[in-house]
């Protein structure tokens, strides 16, 4: 019998189309490593890119963000050396997203050390604050596709395995709730501020019963927001938002230990 085919790198999914817009913008003319770099990363941090995922061939990464191939190639050295992208050169080859399990839980834990118990606080308010906000606008703008997707990234909180898998799946959530305000600005602000708390989702998130307990949350938002429910939909991502920052309290108290 024939030995079995290695599994392909996959491409990236198409469900963030919004999300790829702004992560993959054009740079201007001063575009520089770092700043693709830090784009990257944040794609990965949210699971737009994810582990398996091959990014587009180099020239067409660059042409995309509007930068040198060197540029480009220093950028994606950067992220070799995090141990975040693997490069496969000849026929067949290209960039794969590694992004390790142990290597992201290990900077998760760094990171939320240094966080003091305001920073969680003024996290939560101002992701509170945003989500909120994209509540009334999606409610006001959206259209039923506009909202569709976010059952799915419910589901997926309700199927993720572990803390990252349940970060990527509420980060999602919550980007979709952004794009469908159709406010760029908002939807934006949005994604920093998930990327910001995701050190904090990936700890609060390794608990299976908060992991299903948000997603009970967020279950019926979309509904909602179809039925334009503003108020319900409003106490919904609001007490799923407390929940987690209580839940970071609690684990903070802790020594952020489960």
């Amino acid at each position: 019998m024939p030995a079995r085919a290695a599994s392909a790198p996959r491409r990236p999914e198409l469900l963030t189309t919004h999300t790829r817009r702004v992560l993959f913008a054009p740079l201007d003319a001063h575009g520089r490593a770092e700043t693709v770099a830090e784009r990257l990363r944040t794609a990965i941090s949210l699971g737009v890119l994810a582990e398996g995922d091959l990014l587009p061939p180099e020239p067409e990464l660059a042409a995309q963000f509007n930068i040198s191939p060197v540029t480009l190639r220093e950028a994606l050295n950067r992220l070799r050396d995090q141990g975040l992208v693997t490069t496969r050169r000849g026929r067949g080859g290209g960039t794969v997203v590694t992004a390790p399990t142990v290597s992201q839980i290990r900077v998760a834990i760094d990171q939320v050390r240094a966080l003091t118990a305001l920073d969680l606080r003024d996290l939560a308010d101002w992701r509170r604050a945003l989500s909120l906000e994209s509540v009334r606008l999606a409610a006001r703008r959206a259209s039923s596709e506009d909202v569709a997707p976010m059952p799915r990234s419910v589901e997926r909180l309700h199927e993720a395995g572990d803390g990252i898998e349940g970060r990527r799946a509420e980060s999602r959530f919550y980007i979709e709730l952004g794009a469908a305000s159709q406010s760029t600005r908002l939807s934006t602000a949005l994604i920093n501020a998930q990327v910001e708390y995701s050190p904090v989702l990936t700890l609060v998130y390794h608990a299976v019963e908060t992991r299903e307990h948000v997603a009970r949350l967020l279950e019926p938002v979309a509904e909602h927001l179809r039925e334009v429910r503003v108020r319900e939909a409003e106490q919904a991502v609001a007490d799923a938002i407390g929940f987690v920052a209580d839940r970071a309290g609690t684990l903070r108290s802790n020594g952020w230990q489960a």
